[in-house]
């Protein structure tokens, strides 16, 4: 069995090294090849190189431990000329600041792994831990992450998380990419990457809303994707309806007698799911009958779409059947004065 590693991680992570003393060869005026404090942390990050992977089975990690070793051996003999006080700190010194040194860089890696572990399952990736840490163990520049799962009996979403390293050495969750599958519609493939950024993401079950063609709430904006314009990078181009467009999805709501809008926290409910793009069923009120019915807010039309059980889309009109626009107009000004009531006794602020 084959136990070599896929990268020479001492040679990574010797050009991070280098990397980081051409940028300070152009921040700074002066020569750095003499610096005492720079040659100094440059023997210190040699020396934890040299422990951290000390018993690799890597062939070529242990053949560039070697010539590392003759690498710190120089620039001991640059810092310390005297050669017992290279022995001193051979003996005494050097272990003390490897320990301190490597139970740093474990605590490090520690929470930087908790905190992609802690992203990634905010958005909605569930049971990642050991993926993670199997790929960062192996020290790649970046790694991707697969994950499939069907969302219903003919749809699946196959997401692939995109991670990096930064110039600290520290891994970051970059985005990912989801591609929805429909097995009815073979041809009509949808994929979009959606970037995390600092406290703004877009989580798994907003990407999917997105991916089928509804739209969500962001701050005080809608976005939704337009499926039929893609820019260079194959990416669907975002549609966007700011607060003055003018949508306003409880006005929308009280179209429809809704049976969920008689209760506050349930009415609340609703439209906390259709802000998040969800498609959900509902309970109509027609000629003192209960008929259920799916809807889903559209902000483009200020309007909310209204869905059969067989997932047709309907107008309005067809769901009411034969209820009078007045007789609507009665049961809307009926929910809108008792919601009114309500908010003023308990001093609350509908939106």
């Amino acid at each position: 069995m084959n136990e070599q590693l896929p990268i020479n991680r001492v040679e990574m992570e010797l050009n991070q090294w280098r990397s980081r003393e051409e940028r300070f060869s152009k921040l700074f005026n002066f020569s750095l090849s003499n610096n005492r404090s720079l040659i100094k942390e440059k023997l210190h990050h040699y020396e934890r190189i040299g422990t951290k992977y000390k018993g690799t089975k890597n062939i070529e990690e242990r053949f560039a431990l070697q010539m590392l070793k003759q690498e710190k051996n120089k620039i001991l003999k640059q810092l310390y000329p005297n050669l017992l006080v290279r022995l001193v700190r051979k003996l005494f010194v050097a272990p003390l600041i490897d320990q301190i040194a490597v139970r740093k860089d474990v605590k490090e890696q520690e929470k930087n792994n908790q905190s992609l572990y802690d992203q990634v399952q905010r958005i909605g990736f569930k049971d990642l831990s050991s993926q993670i840490d199997q790929q960062i163990k192996q020290g790649h520049e970046q790694f991707t992450i697969p994950v499939s799962y069907y969302v219903n009996e003919k749809e699946r979403l196959d997401h692939e998380l995109s991670f990096i390293k930064n110039q600290s050495g520290q891994y970051q969750f970059e985005g990912y990419k989801t591609t929805l599958q429909n097995e009815s519609k073979p041809d009509e493939v949808r994929s979009q990457y959606f970037k995390v950024q600092q406290g703004n993401f877009i989580d798994t079950t907003q990407a999917y809303n997105l991916l089928a063609g509804r739209s969500i709430q962001k701050e005080k904006s809608w976005i939704q994707l337009d499926l039929n314009d893609k820019d260079a990078s194959g990416n669907h181009h975002i549609k966007e309806f700011h607060s003055g467009y003018g949508y306003d999805l409880e006005k929308a709501l009280q179209q429809l007698p809704l049976k969920e809008l008689s209760n506050k926290t349930q009415a609340d409910k609703l439209k906390d799911n259709l802000k998040q793009g969800n498609r959900l069923p509902v309970t109509l009120i027609k000629n003192g009958d209960e008929h259920r019915f799916y809807i889903e807010a559209n902000p483009q039309f200020k309007s909310v779409n209204i869905y059969d059980q067989h997932s047709r889309k309907i107008t309005l009109s067809t769901a009411l059947g034969n209820r009078t626009i007045e007789t609507l107009k009665q049961i809307q000004k009926t929910s809108e004065s008792k919601q009114e009531n309500h908010s003023k006794k308990n001093n609350m602020r509908i939106s």
